[in-house]
């Protein structure tokens, strides 16, 4: 039996990993010098696809784009009041698109206009995404081992492997056009908290990642608390849905498509497939032990 390795103990990222879309190489409208930015992280999976993506800003488009995002749930929590519905305490990207709890009586065209509206936010605001999906199938195949041995258990290892190529691809992204960038991150709270403070911690401590300083802090936070992690829920999602066309082939959601039409709208999102894994088992091979 393999001694139990926990994920985070692997220091380099993952290279050669398959590109979904690559829009622009700097994120447009942060500028050519110092920037301070801040990044939200949520996570979005079912039992084939894993993604953890990250929405990065400068304050002042995060203030604009919370502001008007309340606007738009406001007018529609006013209209929903009137004709005696529900109202919504905020947009949760899972439950609008299969319409249930919150949005169980709405209809498909009043939901499409609701996620319409909301997309209309980002315009002018300069926000980029970065995504990491992982093919879970794939993982649970090549990686078998993961399922009973990976530390703190399979989901941690997961929460644990995204997390640590996110930041590296964070790192490289910002860093490389303007090395003086500083970051702060904060993400939707969770039972995987204390194993994405270890992540964030072992990049901080890694040699070998060359804008590792930029990293400022992590610091989970509440939906209830913090509406920036609604849009971020919204990215997150449809990052995740993209990547389930890698399964089950089909267009592009019309509100992704939404999303990177705009000029404001920058990201790149990873597909970690079969090619990747294996890249990923052999290096776990090399460090003697496979989780």
């Amino acid at each position: 039996m393999p001694e139990k390795v926990s994920i985070l103990s692997v220091q380099k990222p993952l290279a050669s990993l398959e590109i979904l879309r690559s829009l622009v190489r700097w994120p447009p409208g942060f500028g050519d010098t110092f920037v301070v930015l801040h990044g939200y992280i949520d996570e979005s999976y079912n039992q084939q696809i894993f993604t953890l993506s990250c929405l990065v800003a400068k304050d002042k488009d995060w203030y604009e784009l919370s502001r008007n995002w309340n606007l738009v749930l406001k007018a529609w929590n006013k209209r929903l009041k009137a004709q005696g519905r529900p109202i919504l305490s905020r947009y949760h990207a899972t439950d609008c698109s299969n319409l249930k709890r919150e949005f169980k009586d709405w209809t498909p065209d009043e939901q499409r206009a609701l996620v319409k509206e909301l997309i209309h936010t980002f315009k002018g605001r300069h926000v980029d995404t970065i995504a990491y999906s992982i093919d879970l199938d794939e993982f649970r195949r090549i990686i078998p081992e993961s399922l009973t041995h990976a530390q703190p258990d399979f989901a941690g290892y997961i929460y644990g492997l995204t997390f640590k190529q996110v930041l590296y691809e964070i790192s490289t992204r910002y860093g490389d056009p303007h090395p003086d960038t500083k970051i702060g991150l904060s993400h939707d709270r969770c039972s995987y908290d204390h194993v994405l403070l270890d992540a964030f911690q072992q990049v901080k401590d890694d040699q070998y990642c060359e804008h590792r300083d930029m990293f400022t802090s992590i610091m989970p936070i509440g939906w209830e608390d913090w509406v920036p992690l609604q849009p971020t829920d919204l990215v997150a999602y449809e990052n995740f849905k993209d990547s389930m066309r890698k399964k089950n082939p089909r267009d592009r959601r019309k509100a992704l498509d939404a999303l990177v039409n705009l000029d404001s709208f920058g990201g790149r999102a990873r597909f970690m497939g079969t090619q990747a894994i294996e890249q990923w088992r052999d290096t776990l091979l090399g460090l003697g032990s496979l989780v």
